[in-house]
């Protein structure tokens, strides 16, 4: 049965304006009442839901798959327990994460390491579900329509959901960047008043304590500010300097030449160990390839290029679209304008820097493109508002497919994403607690209560690849400059109880002869699969030599 034309009328005209003559015949009660709220809270939980279900049916709620998982709850746990980052165990990232996660961690001391896990893993869900909700507050002003798109955009926006599955930066760090606009931003254009520049800029400062990235749209902002007024900018800037401090400060106090190596020079001489092609970082982007654990192949490719000329065609045409184009039936529609406003331009600029940051550096892995995330659900969005004032039926119709199609494409990230293993219990059962543990993974030991150690002199350790890194200053330990940290390596194997190798150990540790001939000597295995696990023999035992994971032809 076809939709009646009064009915249709009805519908378009509710979501363009939020009201409608008689939307009492067919809009519920609590819709009607709030029509805008009402959906970004419907659009915030369909994100929570897919993300729930992500995070239970492919096992990443209590199995070990994110190396990144143990490296910012871990440090966060050293952290409670007394260690301190860059001081006592290298820590490459800014200590925002690790600090925002050292409530939970002290849940370690209760409940274990791997159910404090748990629990961290399901607080970055009520992180992502707060982003779709301050997206939805920045767009309060506009039309029903514009704040459904960027909602459920940013709610079913495949990297956003691959990065909530795990303990990773970009869910905290567009977190604070989107508390940071909705501070600044009053409607569309930028607010007058200092205080609340001042405090957007200590939001977008502490979203840099998160990762460096927010300086992306920290420089828009402030160029923005400069040209209305200096005075402006300066608050802001000072508000930024604010919260930066708050929470690198004591870190930069108690160890500010490891705080500097670690966070700054050992993150620009990333190398470039996983670059990918442009073409495959656009798959991320435009959010064509649907997870991990999917096969790729030349129609991914080609759809991401189609994906990429679509969206920049699109935006083209909304933004450069004259009134004197548009039917005469709405040649005088209010979002008709000649000029984008400050949010538009914001939003146009911050998608253009963020995708060429991400398409340029050597370094790019899955999660990187959530980043980009909310930035284009809010560029789109402001795309669909304009164009909708042109064609309001067209416009309405074809968004409202391509949502469908978004949901379904969402909806099979939980089913198609690969299966993390749960070793934990086996590796707890070779393992006495409290011994002296190093791993190349983290996440194994903290998944398998086995990270905290009761023995004195215990490495500190949680970053094996950040370790070598900053050690070597080389991201690569199969390459001869990463060898300069193998004295470091040697000296943590002398005082481990156990090993926990995983099969991508030549990847984070600078194996050479002498270590694996260390390892030989004074380790047997306990357990083979999915990860070997080693313990310390008596001084001149002898037994059989161990096949250990790293590449078969070492230096």
């Amino acid at each position: 049965m076809s939709t009646p034309p009064s009915r249709m009328a009805e519908v378009f005209g509710f979501l363009l304006n939020g009201s409608s003559t008689d939307a009492g015949r067919w809009i519920p009660g609590s819709l009607r009442r709030h029509p805008k709220a009402s959906i970004v809270i419907a659009a915030a939980t369909v994100g929570l839901v897919i993300r729930l279900a992500t995070l239970i049916a492919a096992g990443h709620l209590t199995g070990s798959w994110e190396y990144d998982d143990a490296v910012y709850f871990g440090s966060a746990i050293r952290l409670v327990h007394g260690s301190i980052p860059y001081r006592d165990f290298v820590l490459i990232q800014p200590p925002g994460v690790p600090l925002l996660l050292a409530p939970i961690a002290l849940l370690s001391y209760p409940l274990g390491t791997h159910h404090a896990l748990e629990i961290a893993r399901l607080a970055v869900l009520v992180v992502s579900f707060g982003n779709v909700l301050l997206l939805g507050r920045l767009l309060r002003h506009r039309s029903p329509l514009v704040i459904a798109v960027a909602c459920l955009g940013l709610a079913l926006y495949p990297d956003a959901i691959l990065s909530s599955s795990a303990l990773l930066l970009e869910p905290f760090l567009n977190f604070f960047c989107l508390v940071g606009l909705v501070v600044i931003f009053d409607n569309d254009r930028l607010s007058d008043m200092q205080t609340r520049i001042f405090w957007s800029g200590v939001a977008f400062g502490l979203a840099g304590t998160m990762k460096s990235w927010a300086i992306l749209p920290v420089a828009l902002l402030f160029l923005l500010l400069l040209g209305r007024r200096p005075a402006r900018a300066l608050s802001f800037v000072l508000g930024n300097a604010a919260g930066v401090l708050v929470f690198c400060l004591p870190f930069l106090l108690l160890a500010p030449q490891a705080f500097i190596h670690q966070v700054a020079v050992d993150q620009l001489s990333r190398t470039g160990q996983v670059g990918l092609p442009l073409v495959d970082r656009l798959e991320f982007m435009t959010s064509v390839w649907p997870g991990l654990g999917v096969p790729g192949g030349h129609l991914y490719k080609l759809l991401a290029l189609g994906a990429a000329l679509a969206i920049v065609l699109f935006v083209a045409a909304a933004f450069v679209w004259r009134a004197s184009a548009a039917p005469s039936s709405v040649s005088s529609a209010p979002l008709a304008r000649l000029r984008p406003s400050t949010l538009e331009a914001f939003a146009i600029g911050s998608v253009v820097v963020i995708a060429v940051a991400l398409s340029w550096p050597p370094d790019f892995f899955y999660h990187y493109a959530a980043f980009l995330a909310p930035f284009l659900a809010l560029l789109l969005a402001l795309s669909v508002g304009r164009m909708a004032a042109f064609w309001p039926q067209k416009v309405v119709t074809l968004t409202a497919a391509l949502c469908v199609v978004a949901g379904f494409h969402a909806l099979a990230i939980p089913v198609l994403l690969q299966r993390a293993p749960d070793p934990s219990a086996a590796i707890a059962a070779v393992i006495p607690a409290g011994s002296c543990v190093v791993t190349d993974d983290s996440e194994f030991t903290v998944n398998a209560d086995r990270f905290v150690s009761t023995k004195p002199n215990c490495p500190a350790m949680v970053d094996a690849l950040g370790t070598t890194i900053s050690v070597s200053g080389n991201q690569d330990p199969t390459s001869p400059p990463a060898q300069a940290a193998a004295p470091t390596w040697l000296r943590m194997f002398e005082r481990a109880q156990y090993l926990v190798l995983t099969p991508l150990s030549y990847l984070r540790i600078p194996w050479n002869f002498s270590l694996e001939a260390y390892v030989q000597q004074n380790f047997d295995p306990v357990l083979g699969a999915p990860v070997l696990v080693l313990r310390r023999v008596a001084p001149g035992s002898t037994h059989p030599p161990i096949a250990l994971p790293s590449l078969p032809v070492r230096g």
